[in-house]
C-alpha cells in the first residue's frame, strides 16, 4: 500500500474551500500531514517550481486563471510528483483534460468523503510512481539509443577507415604488380634474352660435335625455359593486356594459358566488347575469374568450366560454373574447408572495395556457380 503524503499543499482560491478540505483531510484515521494553502495564481507557479511538498491538489479554476496550466506548466519543468485536480463539475471532459495536461486523478468538490479523499491521495501517488517509473525507462531507453547511434556511427566510421585502407591497399597491391611484372618482363626478359644470343654465339664459333657445342645448346634450352616461365610468372602478377587492351581480352588470354596445362574445356560467353571499366574494377574482376579457374582446376574434378562476363541493365556479372563435385561437406577444422573459406572471403572483400557482390552455390556432384555483380 502507498504511503500516504506528509506535506499537502492546496491551491485553491477560496478560503472556505480550503476549511472544508483540512476537516475532511483530519477525519482520516491515524493521519495528520502539514497542510498548506496558497491562494493566488503566481505564488502557486513559484511553490510548485520550488516543489517541496509530497502532494498537490490544484482547483481547476483559479479566478481568472486556470489551474490546468499550472500542471502543465509542473510537468513541464520535470516533476514528478502526485497531482489531484479539484473541480465544481465533474465529467469525462474534466477527467480527459487532467489527464491530457499531467495530473494523476481528480476530485468533485463536495461530493467526496475522507474515505474517498484517501482512496484518491493512495491512487494518485501510486500513478504519479508508475508514471515516474515510466519516464525514467523511456529516458534510459532514449538514452541507450543515442549511445547505440553514437557507437553506430563510430563503428561506421570504423568501418570506411578499414575500407578506405583496404581500397588503397588493393590499389598499391595492382601497382606493385604491375611495377614487378614490367621489371621482370623488360629487365629479367631482356637478360634472358642476351644470355640467349651469346650461347648462339658461341655455339655457332664451336666445333662441331664438341662439348662446348653441346653444353651451349643445352644451355639454350634451359634459357628458353626460363625466358617461357618469365613470361607466364609476369603474366600472372599482372597482364599487360588488362592494362592495355582492356578486361575481356585479359580473360580470354588468361583462358589460353590454362587450356594446354589441364583437360578442362572452356566455353567463353564475353559479352562487354571493348568496354572499358575503372582500373579498380576491372583487377577485381580479373582476380575473381583468376580464383574461380583455380578453384576448378584443384578442387573441382571438372570436365567444363563456363566463364560469362556481361552487362545486364546498369550490372556489370561475372559467372563462372562449372560440372564438377561440388563444394564438399568438409570437417569444420579441415585446412581444405578453412582455405576455401579463406578464398571466399577475400573475394567477397575485393568486391566490396568496388561496391559489388559475390556469391557461391554449389550442389553435391552438380557443380558449383560463382556469381560476381558490380553495379556501373
Amino acid at each position: 500500500m502507498s504511503r500516504l503524503a506528509t506535506r499537502i499543499l492546496l491551491i485553491d482560491d477560496a478560503r472556505i474551500e480550503f476549511l472544508a478540505f483540512e476537516r475532511i483531510l483530519h477525519k482520516i484515521p491515524d493521519y495528520r500531514p502539514t497542510l498548506d494553502w496558497i491562494s493566488t495564481y503566481s505564488d502557486a507557479r513559484a511553490a510548485l517550481e520550488q516543489d517541496q511538498h509530497d502532494l498537490y491538489f490544484v482547483d481547476f479554476r483559479l479566478g481568472p486563471d486556470n489551474g490546468l496550466d499550472l500542471v502543465r506548466h509542473a510537468r513541464s519543468r520535470g516533476m514528478t510528483k502526485p497531482i489531484i485536480v479539484l473541480t465544481g463539475h465533474g465529467n469525462a471532459a474534466v477527467d480527459q483534460a487532467a489527464t491530457e495536461v499531467g495530473a494523476n486523478d481528480y476530485l468533485v468538490k463536495g461530493e467526496f468523503d475522507a474515505v474517498l479523499l484517501e482512496r484518491s491521495m493512495r491512487y494518485a501517488a501510486r500513478n504519479a510512481e508508475a508514471l515516474a517509473e515510466l519516464d525514467r525507462r523511456l529516458a534510459e531507453s532514449k538514452a541507450n539509443a543515442r549511445e547505440l547511434s553514437a557507437q553506430t556511427k563510430r563503428r561506421a566510421a570504423a568501418e570506411a577507415d578499414v575500407l578506405q585502407v583496404l581500397r588503397q591497399t588493393m590499389v598499391d597491391q595492382e601497382a606493385e604488380r604491375q611495377r614487378i611484372a614490367r621489371e621482370m618482363h623488360d629487365n629479367l626478359g631482356q637478360s634472358v634474352t642476351l644470355v640467349q644470343l651469346g650461347l648462339d654465339s658461341i655455339a655457332r664459333n664451336a666445333p662441331a660435335q664438341s662439348d662446348i657445342a653441346d653444353k651451349a645448346t643445352s644451355l639454350k634450352r634451359i634459357t628458353h625455359d626460363m625466358s617461357k616461365s618469365l613470361h607466364r610468372i609476369a603474366w600472372e602478377v599482372r597482364p599487360t593486356a588488362l592494362d592495355a587492351l582492356g578486361l575481356e581480352d585479359a580473360v580470354g588470354q588468361l583462358v589460353a594459358d590454362w587450356e594446354p596445362h589441364c583437360s578442362l574445356t572452356f566455353d567463353l560467353h564475353l559479352g562487354i566488347g571493348d568496354l572499358r571499366l575503372p582500373p579498380d574494377v576491372e583487377s577485381a574482376l580479373y582476380r575473381i575469374i583468376q580464383e574461380g579457374i583455380t578453384n576448378v582446376v584443384r578442387h573441382a574434378n571438372a570436365t567444363r568450366v563456363g566463364v560469362i562476363l556481361e552487362k545486364r541493365g546498369s550490372d556489370l556479372i561475372c559467372i563462372v560454373e562449372d560440372d564438377g563435385c561440388g563444394v564438399p561437406e568438409t570437417k569444420a577444422g579441415s585446412t581444405e574447408n578453412a582455405s576455401r573459406r579463406l578464398g571466399l572471403l577475400g573475394m567477397r572483400e575485393r568486391m566490396a572495395l568496388v561496391n559489388g557482390s559475390v556469391e557461391l552455390e554449389s550442389h553435391p556432384e552438380k557443380g558449383t556457380a560463382l556469381f560476381a555483380r558490380v553495379p556501373l
